[in-house]
């Protein structure tokens, strides 16, 4: 039954504008067309939108292919290796499935690919679910692969960089309360890593907090000025590495002692715990995940 180009954007996971491109300018297909001049997509044409959607997705050029019989695609798309397949975000559903063919795209260099996976997973899974299950378990894994030789150099600056712009990027329709606390974000001088301070921007900001995010690599002077000038509610640190370094050690004390005593201060990241156990003395709230991040944010706006 011959459906609607809305249809057909729906059914190959491909938008309205790329099809009609397609057509235009590549002859990919030639839908049929109603009375009215809309154009209709019989089962035939659904099936070689997937199939070019599939090979473009995996690294060939529309132009190479988009005039190919239905039967050269498929044997095409069969050609693909299974292991470095891209899966198409539209096929995926549990959050182990989105990291797997995040980490695939990656590898072939894909910036738009990886976009697309992260954003539909924020949007099956939600901002909170995307965060918890696809972000941080693919940080880790792209951290692991890349000490064990498996990912490159530059695989892991191109994840890093959708990543952090997606990460920086506020929800579409997300609004903040006009009076809601403020949370100031920032790594302390000689703290380079910034995706762990970029994922409690973007928590906190889901859970109703307006925020001001510094960037990596500050000094704790100028992260208590910005604090002390917006008149925050806390300040959130990240500490990834080095670990147990005795100067991060005492900008995290001086951090302290620069902020008044009623305004708050989080200290995480993977290096955290060991400065927990040389800090007992100051009022530091640790934590070790983004669960227990959640908990202060939510403990704090009590």
């Amino acid at each position: 039954m011959p459906c609607s180009i809305q249809h057909a954007s729906q059914l190959s996971g491909l938008s309205s504008h790329v099809i009609r491109i397609w057509e235009r300018r590549y002859n990919a297909l030639s839908p049929s067309r109603t009375d009215t001049n809309r154009r209709m997509y019989c089962d035939e044409a659904i099936k070689r939108l997937k199939l070019l959607r599939v090979l473009t997705e995996n690294g060939h050029r529309i132009g190479g292919v988009a005039k190919l019989g239905t039967e050269q695609l498929e044997e095409l798309v069969k050609k693909i290796p299974a292991e470095t397949m891209a899966v198409p975000a539209g096929d995926l559903e549990m959050p182990e499935q989105f990291v797997n063919a995040a980490i695939a795209a990656s590898k072939k260099y894909d910036s738009d690919l990886l976009r697309r996976l992260l954003l539909q997973a924020r949007r099956q899974l939600g901002q909170r679910g995307m965060l918890h299950q696809v972000i941080c378990p693919l940080i880790v894994q792209i951290g692991e692969s890349w000490q064990h030789g498996n990912l490159r150099p530059s695989h892991e600056h191109i994840a890093t960089a959708v990543i952090r712009e997606l990460l920086l990027t506020p929800v579409p329709g997300s609004q903040v309360a006009t009076h809601a606390p403020e949370l100031v974000v920032a790594t302390p001088a000689g703290e380079l890593h910034e995706l762990g301070a970029m994922i409690v921007a973007a928590t906190a900001r889901d859970l109703g907090w307006r925020v001001t995010y510094m960037g990596p690599n500050l000094p704790v002077e100028e992260i208590a000025a910005c604090a002390l000038a917006r008149q925050a509610t806390a300040v959130a640190l990240s500490v990834v590495y080095p670990e147990g370094c005795p100067v991060i050690q005492e900008k995290l004390r001086r951090m302290r002692e620069l902020l008044p005593p009623a305004m708050a201060l989080i200290v995480g990241g993977r290096a955290a715990a060991g400065y927990k156990e040389k800090l007992t003395d100051a009022d530091i709230r640790w934590v070790g995940c983004l669960h227990g991040l959640d908990n202060e944010l939510l403990q704090i706006r009590k």
